[in-house]
């Protein structure tokens, strides 16, 4: 008595090896889309975290933001020396007491300020290395860099800044260096090693960034998104702001600080 016996035939299995392939093609540009947007939103939590842990630190400090850079060995900070630098990330540290909120999920390890620093013959403080967030140089001033303005450049306090909904603190960020290649066509190319045209906002999220803001909020703009506020300059009033290439400044007072 014989049997019967089925089987696929070589045309039924490429057709089903076409069709997986094919439901492949669909299915993970929307899971790598799901995991990138998951990603984000960890990042902006990364943010909000770190306005209210800055915020705290203001609160603690005489409602005074710290300041970016100065020297842990002397009073100005000079390049070459090989001093070691205490940047604003220090400062807030014991508020945020995670540095893991320091990097973007989506930019690991992230920028290396450590090896930033070795270009200018300078060191770190040894409190950490990485962060995926640049800050606003206009907020975290450094009164003690060269030639040691001081009193001509003074740290920041709360109650100066007039619109605190659209003065923006941290962001996502990457470094550009002297003579390297800016992040948009609209960017002009860094002027120096360490300023805030070598930092600009980084469109790591869906071609758009995170931004926290000094009154505690944080938000999602696009590569050419706009956040409020205008500053005057000797030829007139322009906005403050230049998404992606310039993210430093405060409303009301000086762009590109």
């Amino acid at each position: 008595m014989s049997r019967l016996r089925f089987a696929f035939t070589l045309i039924e299995l490429l057709v089903v090896i076409a069709i997986i392939a094919i439901l492949a093609a669909i299915l993970f540009p929307v899971f790598a889309q799901a995991r990138e947007k998951a990603r984000s939103a960890s990042c902006l939590s990364n943010l909000r975290q770190y306005a209210l842990a800055t915020l705290a630190y203001v609160q603690d400090y005489d409602e005074t933001f710290p300041q970016s850079v100065y020297s842990m060995d002397r009073a100005i900070l000079m390049p070459g020396t090989g001093d070691r630098v205490f940047t604003a990330y220090d400062a807030t540290m014991p508020y945020v007491k995670n540095v893991d909120i320091m990097v973007c999920p989506s930019h690991r390890p992230g920028i290396d300020f450590v090896a930033i620093l070795q270009t200018l013959g300078l060191r770190g403080s040894g409190n950490f290395r990485y962060s995926s967030y640049a800050l606003n140089f206009a907020v975290f001033q450094d009164p003690a860099l060269p030639p040691g303005l001081f009193d001509a450049d003074p740290v920041v306090s709360l109650g100066a800044i007039g619109e605190p909904a659209n003065t923006t603190m941290f962001y996502d960020s990457t470094f550009v260096p002297f003579g390297g290649t800016p992040i948009d066509p609209i960017c002009r190319a860094p002027s120096g090693p360490f300023g805030w045209d070598n930092f600009p906002a980084h469109p790591r999220h869906s071609d758009g960034f995170n931004v926290n803001f000094v009154d505690g909020h944080a938000k999602y703009y696009s590569r050419r998104g706009n956040i409020p506020g205008t500053s005057l300059t000797s030829s007139g009033t322009v906005p403050t702001y230049t998404l992606p290439c310039d993210l430093s400044g405060i409303p009301g007072g000086t762009p590109d600080t």
